[in-house]
């Protein structure tokens, strides 16, 4: 505990709230537009399946969450890991009488826990401002199933676990080529790629959502004990 108030006191949080609150405020306006684009334009049958049933605009949403809280945890890891580790401030955090694999640790949870509750906030906030917006607009989206209310918190900490482990696989990858970019661009393609897992099958996209993160967060023990591995080394 004294470890993680000790990073707690170090990272600047209040960065990340910021870009928080900013990937709400784009993924809510582009969720509004989704709501009313059959209305703009002729759509294709694949357009209508997706932007005239709740389902399709939640597969949606949860995609550009996932997408973008990625790359927002692979931004916090690199700085945090990348920047310190690789940094001109490796010499003093090498030489705390702590193993570094502990400070590792607390780095990571407290990404992995900010990402995750972040995460979980903006699509619950997202989902039920374009539910009042639709009811007050008299948007016609076809009525979602009975556990859709449960779905919506379900697949919001499942997709932020998911972007924190691919952060976590990111940040492994940028630490090999000790540089920041290379892990967001990774968290980037990551996430174009997790992209097309979901549109397959927008109406199960609980089970599917859960089934990447199992898969991921079982690679992600391997490469995050790979990346421990590589800066306990660096201890003098």
């Amino acid at each position: 505990m004294n470890m993680l108030r000790t990073e707690l006191k170090k990272t600047n949080l209040k960065v990340y709230f910021k870009a928080s609150f900013g990937i709400l405020a784009g993924i809510l306006a582009m969720g509004i537009l989704f709501l009313f684009l059959p209305e703009i334009e002729g759509s294709s049958p694949k357009g209508e399946e997706l932007f005239h049933e709740w389902d399709g605009i939640f597969m949606l949403i949860s995609v550009l969450n996932s997408v973008s809280f990625g790359i927002l945890a692979a931004v916090a890891a690199a700085r945090l890991v990348i920047g310190e580790y690789g940094g001109k401030g490796a010499a003093v955090i090498l030489c705390y009488p702590i193993k570094q694999r502990k400070i590792l640790n607390a780095k990571c949870l407290i990404i992995c826990v900010f990402i995750t509750v972040a995460e979980f906030i903006c699509s619950a906030v997202i989902m039920a401002a374009l539910y009042i917006v639709s009811e007050i607009a008299g948007a016609e989206l076809a009525a979602p199933s009975s556990a859709f209310p449960i779905t919506i918190p379900c697949v919001g900490i499942l997709s932020g676990l998911l972007s924190s482990v691919t952060g976590i696989i990111s940040v492994t990858i940028g630490w090999k080529k000790r540089s920041v970019p290379a892990a967001v661009v990774s968290s980037f393609i990551a996430g174009c790629l997790l992209a097309q897992c979901f549109s397959f099958s927008p109406k199960n996209i609980l089970p599917t959502t859960a089934v990447i993160c199992a898969v991921l967060s079982t690679a992600a023990v391997f490469v995050y004990n790979s990346l421990a591995k590589s800066i306990e080394k660096l201890e003098v």
